[in-house]
């Protein structure tokens, strides 16, 4: 069966207009019906609709204003293009305050009308699949890839929603293992940015120099090793969002080279001596305190304002207990499809256990235990029997006490829990990392340090 054609209305006063349109539609795609009257283009409308108008604006009876009021009355969404050739600004600028989506100058030829048609149809139809997919994520009981159905899910959904179509910088704060990631994928995908690419760069896992030409690039022979052009990360994500995780661990220098780039929209690769210019929406996120940092003078202020159009927290998973099951649930249905095995979830008992522990690593501790449970699984049923994760004051909990006298510096404190985690995990450093919300050659390197020491 043939795709149904899109139905086009067109309205003119003039015959020989109408006529050459109708002539050079009936060659595309398109189906369009031409009309000399607005009452009748605004009659056939009402009676079997249309994908798109295009409509003059200088027409007896019924003129264009009069006939976009009309439209806009039956149908707040569908493509209106006026056509004007009499103070040809002025008319355009009344008529896009009055509800048109786009205009076109007289005198103009077919190709360019065509063009502006296809993008104004396509701009359409994305916008059409963008609330579909909304409504079938809100159907299905999780939104944006997230599970979760307490409270504060419910106003972190409500929080992303708000920001659909609205491109503007956002800091998303919260612990580690909280989904920091997954709230940027969903303000790209709910972005006008949506069709372009989404990047992701961490920026604990690279020193400063290193930062700075993945960011920004560099040119053939800037530095030892530079062996061709590299484009940055910035210019990789041009058109869509860039992604800058644990934003918290950059330099006094990278924040402000970061902050002109954000403000003029443009980047220097390293050995360039011209700038690119960039159009890039630009999401960070952080496990730290950011505005507690600018208080204690480790994050500047003036990049932090920069930042902060908007701040999303992601709640941790002692906020949101009631969501365990639903999260064991999606977790297992997952990794039973991805690894083949036939089993249908925990047992009570284990289930309740799982509910009830403390979990320092939030939703990608929880998301590891699941899927080694599911790897390890010898009966359809699962267990958890593996009470040394549980936050019952066990030997290998990491509830430390230390002498008034005695207090360990941060860095101690680290190096504590880094080996707690490791425990964990049982010395498995890939998912240590993902634990501890940093990369495994970050982890690498303070395992060194520690050796070191």
């Amino acid at each position: 069966m043939p795709n149904k054609k899109i139905r086009l209305l067109f309205v003119d006063d003039d015959p020989v207009t109408c006529s050459v349109i109708k002539r050079n539609f009936d060659k595309t795609d398109y189906e369009v019906l031409v009309f000399e009257s607005a009452l009748l283009c605004l009659r056939e409308f009402k009676s079997a609709g249309a994908e798109l108008v295009v409509t003059d604006l200088r027409m007896p009876e019924m003129g264009g204003f009069e006939l976009l009021s009309e439209l806009r009355s039956i149908d707040k969404k569908i493509p209106i293009l006026v056509m004007t050739g009499y103070s040809s600004v002025e008319n355009a600028v009344e008529a896009m305050k009055k509800g048109a989506t786009d205009f076109i100058k007289k005198p103009f030829d077919f190709e360019e009308l065509k063009i502006i048609i296809d993008r104004n149809l396509e701009s359409y139809r994305l916008k059409k699949e963008n609330q579909q997919l909304k409504k079938r994520i809100r159907s299905e009981g999780n939104k944006f890839g997230m599970v979760g159905k307490t409270e504060v899910m419910e106003s972190l959904y409500s929080d992303i929603e708000k920001l659909a179509d609205i491109n503007c910088n956002v800091i998303i704060s919260g612990e580690s293992g909280t989904g920091k990631e997954l709230v940027a994928r969903a303000l790209h995908d709910t972005s006008a940015n949506r069709v372009g690419p989404f990047v992701i760069i961490d920026c604990g896992a690279l020193s400063e120099s290193l930062l700075e030409s993945e960011l920004f690039g560099y040119e053939k022979g800037a530095f030892t090793g530079a062996h061709q052009r590299k484009h940055g990360l910035m210019e990789q994500a041009n058109g869509g969002t860039l992604f800058l995780d644990e934003i918290s661990n950059i330099s006094d220098a990278m924040q402000m080279k970061l902050m002109r780039a954000i403000e003029s929209r443009t980047i220097t690769p390293v050995g360039a001596t011209q700038a690119i210019s960039v159009n890039v929406r630009v999401i960070v996120a952080s496990n730290r305190d950011l505005l507690e940092m600018v208080a204690a003078r480790q994050f500047r202020h003036d990049f932090y304002h920069r930042l902060n159009v908007v701040t999303i927290k992601t709640p941790s998973l002692v906020e949101r207990k009631a969501d365990i099951p639903l999260l064991i649930d999606a977790f297992v249905a997952h990794f039973a499809r991805q690894y083949r095995r036939n089993v249908d979830g925990f047992e009570p008992g284990s289930l309740q256990q799982l509910v009830n522990a403390e979990w320092p690593g939030n939703i990608r501790q929880l998301r590891n235990v699941v899927e080694r449970s599911v790897i390890l699984a010898e009966e359809q049923t699962l267990t958890w029997d593996r009470p040394e994760q549980m936050d019952d004051g066990s030997k290998d909990n990491i509830r430390v006490i230390y002498p008034q006298d005695q207090l360990p510096t941060l860095d101690k404190l680290e190096e504590t829990y880094i080996e707690h985690v490791l425990r964990q995990t049982e010395g498995k450093k890939t998912m240590a990392a993902k634990i501890l919300g940093i990369d495994k050659t970050t982890l690498w390197r303070k395992l060194r340090k520690y050796e070191e020491q």
